[in-house]
């Protein structure tokens, strides 16, 4: 411990206060019993005492208070008897590394610090020292190790017994070899001539040995490891002097070099001057000497401030801090100026001021360009900005019935927390519309909206849509990996549309990500936290799907935590004209014709439909009338034939069939009824499909095969 010493960049950049903690202070007229109820409110084990003038008189300790308590019959003892003074007291001005020495000597974990009037500062604790010592070691660890691996002559290491333990990429080089080859195995195998395990035998050193490496000449100095006295290990440093014969090269080189930082200094556009560490002028070029009105020869050599009375550089060189920026007015001209320190090994060798631009008119042109730079850029992160927001507002909810009303408040107590949010209901009925909602009304309205349709994106690809990639991760991944949504919804909301066709694995890599607010990439190791709130949406009767093992309950318990449940269209019939109108204007713009809107028998047609797909079937049918209309309203031959010749009762899949005449006449017969029913579905299935035989099959949950067969029996092909 003797023999401990601190790094040089601690010794400079700290001072005694920095590292002073405080105590807890107790009166100095306190009782036994009054410190030890002093001590059982705080969880400190020792505390300060102090005259009136915050002088110290002593330290207590908790463990002396109590035990006097328990033994002494009389606890109204004066605490002040039972302090001690410290073993080490040190002044606020003292050197820390001095004291830090102190400490180790005497085998002490803190000492007191007071100032010259004797007045109680703080207290200073070694485990602060260490530790500021050991960062330092670790930073210079990684400074030594860097400077191997970019070290020009390779470097071998073994250990006392001949295994390999270090070689950087010079030495690779040199034996054409990787070091992960080779690591850990004798160095005979990497080269069976060696005359290294010598060196780490006999402990006797090897200079300037010279030998080939193919058409690469090298001087091997081979050199033992002794630590503590014992040889632990020898290392080869191998010297490439085939670069000797460049050396005519270099020199133009650095003749061209020497022209190059020549021309910087003359810079016709910028002042230079330099200045050591005595603030002498060492180099002056000619757009600074004109600007002080003076030759170089009058400048260099001398102080700056006999050149320029009150110039700041000798406060650059005093304190190692840069000043960038700075107004400089002389001889009725004004510049700019920067002064930056010149260091070397850590000290401050000298400054350089340079004016950054040759008068204040092209500085103010300059700063105009980047004004100019940065409101543009300020543009563009907006714009993109607006790509991923979104821009619904509660109006866009259409409709006056009480379902629609309930919800629209729901909406608003749904967007003023960060819960999560359960969205269902039919397909069509507007569930992006409502996720929209609730992120646009909100707090994070202002932070990214992503959605994802987990349904449209096959299992393999959605966790890397979701969590991203790491670069890596598979064939064909991105360099530099891809964020995923919910990286690109953080501090913003992340919309997963149809959350019921998610696989059980995806569910469970879901759950954890709204849990534990963190993911991983895929082929990543780090995981990134994320800030995101999370809208679920599904058409799929979860309750059911939990029961027939196909969704988590754990997840759905995670989701279910604000329900909004949209109502089918035909249950709230009382929005369709409302509805009717938002999206006949919402279809004019987008296929600029001159239909107004729906006639009142076309709009009877239309409340008499069942609309199994609901605002989007309405959507659809009023698309398909527009484009076929040449009238300014929407007309009954318009309309799509199932809502011209059939008008459907409460049960979606029946026709209005009047049973009551069938059963007086006696004409019933099951089977025909049976196949008018599958007729009308396989109908509306196909219309809401238009026309699309893989997604009807799949609706209906048949093979393609026999709803071929279907639809050639009922002729609708």
């Amino acid at each position: 411990m003797e023999n401990f010493k601190l790094p040089s960049q601690f010794i400079k950049c700290t001072n005694m206060l920095t590292w002073v903690k405080s105590l807890p202070v107790i009166k100095e007229d306190s009782s036994l019993e009054e410190a030890a109820q002093f001590f059982c409110g705080i969880e400190a084990d020792s505390a300060v005492l102090m005259d009136k003038d915050h002088k110290l008189i002593g330290i207590l300790e908790s463990n002396q208070v109590f035990k006097a308590v328990y033994q002494s019959n009389n606890n109204l003892t004066p605490a002040k008897e039972l302090a001690r003074y410290p073993e080490l007291v040190a002044r606020d001005n003292e050197n820390p590394t001095l004291l830090l020495d102190d400490m180790l000597k005497q085998g002490v974990e803190k000492a007191i610090v007071i100032d010259e009037s004797n007045r109680f500062l703080g207290v200073v604790y070694i485990s602060d020292f260490v530790k500021a010592v050991w960062q330092e070691t670790l930073e210079l660890i990684g400074v030594y190790s860097e400077a191997l691996k970019s070290a020009h002559n390779g470097i071998l290491v073994i250990d006392a017994h001949g295994k390999v333990e270090y070689m950087n990429p010079k030495a690779e080089q040199l034996f054409n070899c990787q070091a992960d080859e080779f690591l850990g195995k004798h160095i005979y195998l990497l080269s069976p001539n060696s005359l290294l395990l010598e060196v780490a035998r006999n402990g006797k050193t090897l200079l300037a040995c010279r030998e080939k490496f193919g058409d690469t000449i090298v001087v091997v100095n081979r050199t033992p490891i002794i630590v503590a006295g014992k040889i632990v290990g020898a290392v080869s440093v191998f010297q490439d002097i085939t670069e000797l014969e460049s050396i005519s090269e270099e020199l133009k080189h650095t003749r061209k070099l020497q022209a190059t930082l020549e021309a910087i200094v003359e810079n016709p556009y910028e002042g230079l001057i330099v200045i050591d560490e005595n603030s002498i002028v060492t180099m002056v070029n000619q757009l600074y000497a004109d600007a002080i009105g003076l030759t170089r020869k009058e400048i260099i050599g001398k102080n700056i401030l006999e050149v320029t009375p009150h110039s700041q550089m000798p406060d650059i060189v005093r304190t190692g801090q840069a000043r960038i920026g700075d107004y400089w007015k002389i001889n009725n001209r004004e510049f700019m100026i920067m002064r930056i320190p010149i260091m070397e090994a850590g000290k401050v060798i000298g400054a350089i001021g340079k004016t950054l631009f040759k008068d204040m008119p092209l500085a103010i042109q300059f700063a105009k360009k980047l004004i100019r730079l940065e409101q543009d850029l300020h543009s563009y992160i907006q714009e993109l900005r607006n790509i991923h927001h979104s821009r619904s507002t509660i109006d866009d909810l259409i409709g006056k019935s009480a379902k629609i009303t309930a919800i629209k408040n729901l909406i608003l107590r749904a967007a003023k927390t960060s819960s999560t949010v359960l969205i269902t209901g039919e397909s069509g009925t507007g569930k992006e519309v409502v996720s929209n909602l609730v992120h646009n009304v909100g707090p994070r309205k202002d932070g990214p909206f992503i959605k994802i349709n987990c349904s449209a994106i096959p299992e393999n690809l959605l966790e890397s849509e979701l969590f991203g990639y790491a670069e890596g991760a598979f064939t064909g991944a991105r360099k530099g990996g891809k964020p995923g949504k919910f990286e690109q919804a953080n501090h913003g909301t992340l919309f997963l549309d149809e959350i019921g066709d998610m696989g059980i694995s995806m569910q469970t890599k879901i759950l954890r990500a709204i849990q534990e607010r963190e993911i991983e990439r895929v082929g990543g190791t780090q995981p990134i936290r994320v800030d995101v709130r999370i809208i679920a949406a599904t058409h799929r009767d979860l309750n059911k799907m939990i029961v027939e093992n196909k969704f988590r309950l754990d997840l759905f318990y995670r989701l279910n935590v604000f329900v909004i449940d949209l109502p089918p269209l035909r249950q709230r019939l009382e929005d369709l004209e409302l509805l009717t109108t938002h999206l006949l204007i919402r279809l004019k713009q987008r296929l600029s014709t001159s239909v107004e809107g729906v006639s009142c028998e076309a709009m009877e047609l239309l409340k008499q439909h069942h609309w199994p797909g609901n605002i989007r079937e309405l959507e659809n049918v009023l698309e398909r009338a527009i484009n076929i209309s040449d009238e300014p309203d929407i007309l009954p031959e318009h309309l799509p034939l199932q809502l011209r010749h059939s008008k459907v009762d409460s049960n979606p899949n029946l026709k209005l069939i009047n049973l009551e005449d069938v059963r007086l006449t006696g004409q019933i017969n099951l089977e025909e009824l049976l196949l008018a029913i599958e007729k009308e579905i396989i109908s509306n299935a196909m219309h809401l499909a238009k026309g699309n035989k893989a997604k009807v099959a799949c609706a209906l949950d048949i093979h393609r095969t026999a709803l071929y067969r279907k639809l050639i029996r009922h002729h609708l092909i």
